[in-house]
């Protein structure tokens, strides 16, 4: 890994994180940003005990290895993806796992796909528009994968929950709630815009291409940031977590209860990073990762199959991970952007203005 990574563009969304070894220092920078993606490099120095120099190096190599992304994180149906489902596939026996999988990322509205054991080979995330364009892609450009043996729709009536630090102690960083997916309004969804790119811009940079001022686009961060609509982090492969054992649990309710009941139940446990209701044999879809398979089966049986409102429950552990992060759609509603995202040269001035603002 080169020391200064030559300026590269991504694609928007296109590339998937990496799974790549990291160090005990790439764990620790990795822990700040994931709480704050715009915390200062001084402040993260400070607290691991090197230099700002070597965090901001380090953090330089993450970002053009592909390992992390800063990035703003938004419910999808806040920036325009009304719709969205979890596809379950099973595989040819003449088929490799890896291709299908390979091939499902390359679709434009998946944004994760990961391969499992259990009932389902692999598991898929569909975001859309509508229902309408949803279905349109899974049976145009899903169902015609090659390889594809058998493939089940489980539609989501709702993104209950989302927290995707995985390097922080379980539930320290802020997550993202169906309670507050409401639509952002086109101010506010400009500027996540932007930040979706990377999500350490500098925000006179951001006001500037959204056409406001720098302190209203400061405000409007704090308040989408305290509304729980927005928060700003870093994104890795879960993978990268050691001796990390991940899981999708398919969970079947007993009745008792409402299903928004039991989906909150789910996310108030720790290392459940994601949870979603959805229509089909199962009621609930859960992620889960946790620092051991003891662990995991720990959660599973003390924390889920102990719930009342659990009928029945089903692990797929997960293998090879390919996420993508959702991109607000180009036009504030229309289609997905297809802009680059390019390293910043200017990771020194980022640093300035967070030394000013966020300490």
């Amino acid at each position: 890994m080169n020391s200064r990574p030559s300026k590269r563009d991504f694609a928007a969304g296109s590339d998937p994180l990496r799974q790549w070894p990291l160090s005990d220092l790439d764990r620790q920078i990795i822990t700040h940003l994931q709480e704050d993606g715009r915390r200062a490099f001084v402040t993260i120095a400070r607290a691991v005990g090197v230099t700002e120099k070597t965090v901001r190096t380090r953090v330089r190599q993450l970002l053009g290895s592909n390992i992390i992304r800063i990035v703003a994180l938004t419910m999808p149906s806040a920036i325009g993806y009304n719709a969205g489902a979890l596809v379950a596939i099973n595989v040819e026996s003449s088929a490799q796992i890896t291709d299908v999988a390979r091939a499902l990322a390359g679709v434009d509205d998946v944004d994760y796909v990961v391969s499992t054991s259990g009932r389902y080979d692999i598991l898929a995330e569909l975001v859309s528009p509508s229902r309408q364009t949803l279905l349109e892609t899974f049976h145009t450009k899903v169902r015609g994968i090659d390889g594809i043996a058998r493939v089940e729709l489980f539609p989501y009536f709702s993104f209950y929950y989302q927290q995707a630090a995985f390097f922080t102690q379980p539930k320290a960083a802020k997550g993202l709630s169906s309670a507050h997916g409401e639509q952002l309004d086109l101010l506010d969804r400009s500027i996540a815009v932007e930040l979706s790119h990377n999500g350490r811009a500098p925000l006179k940079n951001v006001a500037q291409n959204v056409g406001m001022s720098e302190t209203q686009v400061r405000a409007r961060i704090q308040n989408m940031a305290s509304a729980g609509t927005m928060t700003i982090m870093a994104i890795v492969n879960p993978m990268n977590l050691p001796n990390s054992a991940m899981a999708w649990l398919a969970i079947k309710a007993n009745g008792n209860s409402s299903l928004r009941s039991l989906a909150r139940d789910m996310a108030e446990i720790p290392y459940i990073s994601y949870v979603v209701i959805c229509a089909g044999r199962f009621d609930i879809f859960a992620e889960i990762v946790c620092p051991s398979t003891e662990a995991l089966l720990a959660t599973i049986d003390n924390k889920v199959r102990d719930n009342p409102n659990v009928r029945s429950v089903e692990a797929n552990f997960c293998f090879d991970l390919h996420y993508k992060p959702v991109i607000p759609m180009n036009g504030y509603g229309t289609d997905r952007s297809t802009g680059t995202v390019e390293l910043p040269d200017d990771l020194d001035d980022v640093q300035h203005e967070q030394d000013n603002s966020c300490e």
